[in-house]
């Protein structure tokens, strides 16, 4: 198909313009193929969204429970997650259930996307292979300034949320802390 468009490029080129123009025309046609052809560059890990704007509202998983980790890894669950907020930190707080034991977590949230690491007590984990996690927004979150995005992936199966030893440091992490 290339061939066939870059000859018909060359040849009006050669009617319209001279020899010159139609091997011009005819090389960008066919660059224009190579690049098109390219991979794209780094594709995006999440293809849909869900906005977090109630306290009712809830972030429901079944993880796997990676081997080691409850035992002598303290387990962390990480959401890939972006803050919308107007002030210097949003009026809203996480708080949740792993495996039925309440929890509730206080973030320094940074603005933009990033992984936000929930740590959870090695009890609740502990001699599980899956772990229930529900999670929900405290406090005063709004439609109009404090809310929280979390991030889908139709390959994966739903929202971009993992159960793992803590990640390592990175600015795209944000570390939160039991409360």
């Amino acid at each position: 198909m290339a061939a066939i468009l870059a000859t018909g490029c060359w040849l009006a080129g050669r009617l319209l313009g001279g020899p010159r123009t139609a091997v011009i025309v005819a090389s960008g046609v066919v660059l224009l193929f190579d690049l098109a052809a390219l991979p794209a560059r780094k594709p995006a890990v999440y293809d849909d969204l869900q906005a977090f704007y109630r306290a009712d509202q809830v972030l429901t998983a079944q993880l796997a429970v990676p081997a080691g980790v409850g035992q002598a890894v303290e387990p962390v669950v990480t959401v890939l997650a972006q803050p919308i907020f107007a002030g210097v930190q949003p009026g809203f707080g996480v708080v949740g259930e792993v495996n039925g034991e309440a929890l509730q977590w206080s973030c320094a949230y940074q603005r933009g996307i990033q992984r936000v690491a929930l740590p959870v007590p090695s009890e609740a984990v502990r001699g599980a292979t899956t772990a229930d996690v529900r999670l929900h927004l405290s406090g005063s979150p709004s439609r109009d300034g404090d809310y929280l995005v979390v991030y889908l992936s139709s390959q994966r199966g739903g929202f971009i949320i993992s159960l793992d030893s803590a990640p390592a440091p990175d600015q795209s992490v944000t570390r939160c802390q039991v409360t």
